[in-house]
C-alpha cells in the first residue's frame, strides 16, 4: 500500500503537513472530534473540506461567528400537536460530519450549545445518528502570557475551556514560512489532489481501524500508565487535565500508535513506540486553544518521564524515583539510588532543569559540590549545575544600580534582606550570592522564596553526599 501510506495529505493537495498525518488520521480512523489551529489561510477550512468529499459525506460547514442556533436545527413549527424543525439543506439533522469555522468567535452562548454535538452528537436531546465527525477551526487566540510575537486577530477570543476539552485531537498547523522551501514552492504552484484519493483515504482509515482493534493489551496498558504519569507532570507544570482528556489521550495513543505502524509499514527504520506516545500527547492537549500551550521543552521533559514509567515494572527503582514529584527530592533519590551513572544523569539533569530559576540557582548552591564528587556522571548533566554554580562563586564584590525613586523592588532586598545574612557561614555566603546573580540579571523574586529554596535543597541533598 505504498500509496496509501506515502502522504496521504500530499494527495489531498496540502504540503508540508506530513508531520500532522498520524494525529488527522487517528481522529479520523476513531471519529473523535478534531480542533485545528493556524493562522489565517493556512488551509484548516480546505483539508477538512477536501475530506469530507473523498469520504463521500453528507458535509455542513459552519462559520460560527455569524451562526444563530436555528441556522443549525431550523425553525420550529408547531405540528400536529407537536414541535418540529423545518428543515434546509444547511441544518444538521442529516449530516455526517460538520465543521463549526471561526469556533473560537462564537457567541459564549451558542458555545455553550455546542458542547453534545461535539461531545455526543446530539443536538436539543436528539440524537444525531448520521453525524460521525465533529471538526473545528481557529486562529490562535491571544497568548495568556503576553507573547507579543504571537500574531492576534480582532475578535479571537480564547475557546471556552470546556469546549475546547470536547475536541479529541487538538492540532496547530503551520503558516506558509514555517514550511520547508520545497513544500512552499509545491502550495505556489498548485497541488491538485490526486484521482484516487477517495480510494486511498478510505483504505488508510479502515487500515488503522483494524490496527486499533488489534492493538495489544500491553500497549493499552503502557498507553494508560503513560498517561497517568503524564498527567501528574502536567498537573504540576500547571497545565492540568480533566479526567475525560485522560481518557481521550489513552485511546489516542493506540490510535497514533496504529496509524504510525501503517504510515511506516514500508520505511526500513519505521517509527519507533515512542513516537507513538509522544505524538498523540503532543496533540491531545487542549491548552493551545485558550492561549496557553504548553512549551515544548516542558513537553519535552514531561514524556520522557512518563514514557520511562511505561516501559518498566511496577517494583522498578526507577519508577519510585520517576513518582517522585519533587524535582529535588528526585534527584536526591537518584543520588541515593543504584542507577548506572548514565541513567542516574539524564535524570538529575531533566530535574534540575525543570526548576524554576530562583530554586534552581539556590539549589545549584548545593548540588554543585555533591555532583562533583560523583565518579562517571556524563558531562551533561555536570555541565548546566557546574554552569550556575560557577555564576555564584564570582559574586565576590559586584556593583548595583538601584533608583532612587519609585518603588524599585531591588531596594529592599539589598538595603534590608541582605544585610542581614551572616556572608561568614556557607548559606549567607551562598545567598548572598544567588540573590546578587538574580538582581543582575533583573529576575524579580522574593528573598524569603530564595532562602526557603536553599534551606530545602540542604535538608533534602545533605543525605545524598
Amino acid at each position: 500500500m505504498s500509496s496509501t501510506n506515502a502522504g496521504v495529505l500530499r494527495a489531498l493537495g496540502i504540503a508540508g503537513w506530513l508531520h500532522l498525518e498520524p494525529a488527522i488520521l487517528a481522529a479520523l480512523a476513531t471519529e473523535a472530534p478534531l480542533l485545528l489551529i493556524g493562522p489565517h489561510g493556512s488551509a484548516k477550512t480546505l483539508i477538512l473540506s477536501r475530506i469530507a468529499e473523498a469520504l463521500r459525506l453528507a458535509h455542513r460547514h459552519y462559520n460560527a461567528s455569524l451562526l444563530n442556533f436555528d441556522d443549525l436545527i431550523g425553525f420550529p413549527v408547531p405540528e400536529q400537536g407537536k414541535l418540529v424543525y423545518l428543515q434546509t439543506p444547511a441544518t444538521i439533522w442529516e449530516a455526517e460530519s460538520v465543521l463549526f469555522d471561526e469556533v473560537s468567535r462564537c457567541r459564549p452562548e451558542l458555545q455553550n450549545k455546542l458542547f453534545p454535538i461535539v461531545d455526543e452528537t446530539v443536538v436539543q436531546g436528539v440524537r444525531l445518528d448520521k453525524l460521525r465527525h465533529r471538526w473545528g477551526a481557529m486562529n490562535p487566540p491571544p497568548r495568556l502570557d503576553g507573547d507579543d510575537a504571537a500574531a492576534e486577530y480582532a475578535g479571537a477570543e480564547p475557546l471556552d475551556v470546556a469546549l475546547a476539552d470536547r475536541f479529541g485531537f487538538i492540532v496547530s498547523v503551520p503558516a506558509l514560512e514555517d514550511l520547508a522551501r520545497a513544500d512552499q514552492l509545491a502550495i505556489l504552484a498548485g497541488i491538485a489532489p490526486s484521482a484516487d484519493i477517495a480510494t486511498q483515504l478510505q483504505a488508510t482509515i479502515a487500515a488503522i481501524q483494524r490496527g486499533i482493534a488489534g492493538a495489544s493489551p500491553a500497549l493499552r496498558e503502557s498507553a494508560a500508565e503513560y498517561v497517568q504519569a503524564a498527567a501528574t507532570k502536567l498537573a504540576a507544570a500547571n497545565h492540568p487535565i480533566s479526567t475525560r482528556r485522560a481518557v481521550q489521550l489513552t485511546r489516542n495513543i493506540v490510535a497514533v500508535a496504529a496509524a504510525l505502524l501503517l504510515l511506516n509499514a514500508e520505511s526500513p527504520d519505521g517509527a519507533s513506540a515512542e513516537d507513538a506516545f509522544y505524538t498523540a500527547l503532543r496533540y491531545s492537549l487542549p491548552d493551545a486553544a485558550w492561549g496557553n500551550p504548553v512549551p515544548q521543552a516542558t513537553l519535552l521533559t514531561i514524556h520522557r518521564v512518563a514514557w520511562q514509567l511505561a516501559r518498566i515494572d511496577r517494583r522498578d527503582e526507577m519508577k519510585t524515583i520517576l513518582l517522585e514529584t519533587d524535582p529535588v527530592r528526585r534527584i536526591a533519590r537518584t543520588l541515593r539510588s543504584s542507577l548506572d551513572a548514565g541513567e542516574a544523569g539524564r535524570v538529575i539533569v531533566d530535574a534540575f532543569s525543570s526548576l524554576p530559576r530562583v530554586v534552581r540557582i539556590a539549589t545549584a548552591a548545593v548540588l554543585a559540590p555533591i555532583v562533583a564528587g560523583r565518579k562517571g556522571l556524563p558531562v551533561a548533566t555536570v555541565e548546566p549545575i557546574a554552569s550556575e554554580f560557577a555564576q555564584l562563586a564570582v559574586r565576590a564584590d559586584e556593583t548595583l544600580i538601584v533608583r532612587k525613586g519609585g518603588a524599585d523592588w531591588r531596594r529592599n532586598i539589598t538595603s534590608s534582606s541582605l544585610p542581614l545574612l551572616d556572608r561568614r557561614t556557607t548559606r549567607g555566603k551562598a545567598l548572598t550570592n544567588a540573590a546578587l546573580v538574580l538582581l543582575q540579571e533583573d529576575e524579580r523574586f522574593e528573598m524569603p522564596a530564595l532562602e526557603a529554596a536553599y534551606d530545602h535543597a540542604v535538608s533534602t541533598l545533605e543525605g545524598a553526599r
